[in-house]
């Protein structure tokens, strides 16, 4: 009798261990997982700057690029690796002593050596200068479109940072960009290091120490030790403007002042173009071209009027410069927004064009979407209205561009190309926008991804999620230059350069609902913590904002934002990595908030290993559920027996 109550509670028990099972391996998932190649050791994490010294608004923004491109390659955007990398790091509200503007930005950048990628020991990140800027920064963007210019040279790829500075009852709006091309030695270095020494970056403890390391950094432009605590008190200072690390390397950069006092709510950079909107205003957008020479502006023109219920869009709206359709003179301006009527919140994105045959703005409808809010967005939750206001997550390289859209969880991609048919002159440029819903990204129902970055070619596009989960997805390239313009082959060679509408203005493909084709992105690889309990790749408080609490965890994390700060790949020659064949090395990099690194690689892949641990973790309310049934039954067995 006792054998057979045993055998009974056995059999219960392993019932509901193999129901288990059965659900995870049907839940399990079917795409191969990314291999990690390398992960930085907890001694390599970069110094976190006080919470004293940052604003209640501040925001940290990083940036991770190559130090330098290989020009003479065959392949697209293959790095230097003998350069390095760059880590740029965005306070956009620091703390200072200025009595009259007590905020400022804070601008770092960082250098680190690559060699790990062939297998050896990692290095720690160079401080190589720190800019602090006049006022607090309002917006930022990267501009590495990296277009081939007529002297078959590439455009520099560009940082512009917009800030504002508060004058009395006035607010003056001001951008500084920043040449990533143009790391070089500061002119003054050589005779400051010749007059304070050359230990001039070690610095004591005590007060007499902090006084002769700002008069150094204030005076002499020279940096101290930035993994001091009296590093942070040094940047605060009243008169400190900028200063360079022990290379003395840093980057050029010009001031460009925005005219007008209105909020500027939206800006965008790709080449020498400015596009910027102002809250209230009675025009869309304006457009300054610039001189980043001189730093003056040459020309400034105005976007299409705008109707009253425009004009306050919040901040789920986006202004992006596409390839024009007859470069030089003519304009294509892809542009999202949202705005809200009655109990409805609407959401599109549309193509403006002007051009020197038609003396107005072209405008047409690409897309347009609906969500219910009711009265006053009462039928939303707290994270879904944050979700109406976030910005769109925006990369361009290229001809592409694609935009990420939370409120709708869709990527949207627009490659421009060119369409010629046999026979004829007439060349027509194409808008080819296309928009998928990216599978394994969302948590029940809710978009999580807040890091995007695409290739130099735009056929790989990146994402991670707030765990940080990671998701490459790829695309195919038509090989008929006739149909489009293939983007690895048109960095390749200069006599695949675009060619030149004879139509006045682009024309706009678009996928109908649920149609696909060649250019939708399809999930590829991915990759996942192999630990989903609170330990954290990194103890550092990430950047991106992060509106969805992990709430499926089954052990809460400390807190609810991704340690992972931004994603770049990385083309590397064959021949500097000691690999086989001609192609490049592709991997792809992820930064975190205190510099550390991961690198994965594309080329070997295999299926994930986890399939039941998962599984539990994310639906630990079903498993306790099935545990305390399973244990009553077999409580009552006993209780019987």
């Amino acid at each position: 009798m006792r054998y057979a109550l045993r055998t009974r509670q056995g059999i219960l028990v392993a019932v509901g261990a193999a129901y288990i099972f059965v659900l995870a391996w049907f839940n399990r998932q079917p795409i191969p997982t990314t291999a990690l190649l390398h992960e930085s050791d907890n001694s390599l994490k970069l110094r976190t700057t006080g919470s004293s010294h940052l604003g209640t608004k501040n925001k940290n923004i990083h940036w991770l690029e190559p130090t330098q491109y290989l020009e003479a390659s065959d392949t697209p955007g293959v790095i230097n690796l003998d350069a390095g990398l760059l880590h740029i790091r965005l306070h956009t509200e620091f703390r200072t002593l200025q009595a009259r503007q007590p905020l400022g930005g804070l601008l770092k950048v960082y250098r680190k050596p690559v060699q790990f990628v062939k297998g050896g020991v990692e290095d720690a990140w160079e401080l190589l200068f720190v800019d602090r800027l006049p006022g607090p920064v309002k917006l930022t963007y990267l501009d590495r479109t990296r277009l081939r210019q007529p002297n078959g040279q590439h455009a520099p790829r560009r940082l512009a940072v917009l800030y504002y500075v508060a004058d009395q009852e006035t607010m003056a709006y001001a951008t500084r960009i920043y040449d990533l091309e143009s790391l070089h030695k500061a002119e003054y270095f050589d005779a400051a290091v010749k007059r304070v020494g050359p230990k001039w970056w070690e610095v004591g403890s005590d007060a007499e120490a902090a006084v002769q390391a700002t008069r150094i950094a204030t005076e002499n432009r020279l940096c101290p030790d930035d993994e001091s605590k009296l590093a942070d008190s040094v940047f605060a200072g009243a008169y400190f403007r900028h200063c360079v690390g022990r290379a003395g390397l840093k980057l050029r950069s010009v001031d460009v002042g925005l005219p007008g006092a209105q909020d500027v709510i939206e800006f965008s950079l790709r080449g020498t173009t400015l596009l910027y909107s102002r809250l209230n205003d009675v025009v869309r957008f304006r457009v300054v071209e610039l001189n980043l020479e001189t730093g003056g502006r040459l020309t400034q023109t105005v976007g299409p009027d705008v109707s009253e219920y425009l004009r306050d869009t919040g901040r789920q709206t986006f202004l992006a410069q596409l390839y024009s359709t007859r470069p030089g003179s003519s304009m294509d301006v892809f542009l999202a927004h949202g705005s809200t009527t009655s109990d409805t919140f609407y959401f599109s994105f549309e193509l403006l064009q002007n051009t020197t045959l038609a003396k107005r703005w072209i405008h047409e409808d690409v897309k347009r979407y609906r969500l219910p809010v009711h009265q006053q967005f009462s039928g939303l939750s707290r994270d879904e209205l944050r979700l109406v206001n976030d910005p769109p997550l925006v990369d361009q390289v290229g001809l592409t561009s694609v935009f990420y859209f939370k409120a709708t969880d869709i990527i949207v991609v627009v490659d421009t190309e060119w369409f010629r048919d046999h026979g004829s002159s007439n060349v027509t440029q194409l808008q080819r926008v296309r928009e998928s819903r990216p599978p394994y990204i969302s948590t029940l129902n809710s978009p999580v991804a807040v890091n995007m970055t695409l290739d130099e070619s735009g056929a790989l596009l990146a994402m991670s999620t707030v765990d940080d989960e990671l998701f490459i997805f790829a695309r195919a390239h038509v090989s008929s230059t006739m149909r489009i313009l293939d983007y690895r082959r048109y960095f390749r060679t200069p006599r695949l350069m675009p060619w030149v509408a004879t139509e006045p203005v682009s024309s706009v493909d678009s996928l109908d609902e649920g149609e696909t084709d060649i250019f939708n992105w399809q999930l590829r690889l991915t990759w996942q913590p192999s630990n989903l309990l609170a330990v954290r790749w990194d103890d550092g408080l990430g950047s991106p904002d992060n509106p969805f609490p992990n709430t499926q965890r089954f052990i809460p994390r400390p807190h609810h934002q991704s340690t992972t700060t931004c994603l770049r790949f990385l083309h590397f020659d064959p021949l500097q990595v000691g690999a086989k064949g001609s192609d490049a090395v592709i991997r792809i990099l992820a930064l975190s908030s205190a510099g550390r690194l991961r690198m994965w690689e594309l080329d070997s892949h295999e299926q994930s290993p986890h399939i039941l641990w998962p599984f539990i973790t994310e639906h630990w309310g079903l498993m306790f559920i099935l545990a305390a049934v399973v244990s009553c039954c077999v409580y009552n067995e006993r209780r019987w027996g």
